[in-house]
């Protein structure tokens, strides 16, 4: 069987944080997408579409990081 050759570079509790955070923001782009913004005045400084982006590759850059934890089960 072949490996991936994917390294991890820090430890799983700093995966399971970057995933963590990466699941808020999906949520909070999500949210934000299915609001109407008609007023000038109150444009959010980054569109959904920019967090939903970043969550979702800091979910999988997490998730590399939690690789050891499967190795150990």
């Amino acid at each position: 069987m072949k490996s991936l050759n994917i390294d991890v570079i820090l430890p799983w509790e700093i995966g399971l944080i970057i995933v963590l955070i990466s699941l808020v923001l999906i949520f909070f782009g999500v949210r934000q997408g299915k609001t109407k913004h008609d007023d000038f005045d109150n444009i959010p400084l980054t569109k959904a579409t920019t967090k939903i982006f970043f969550g979702s590759v800091l979910l999988i850059f997490g998730f590399i990081q939690l690789l050891p934890l499967l190795k150990d089960i």
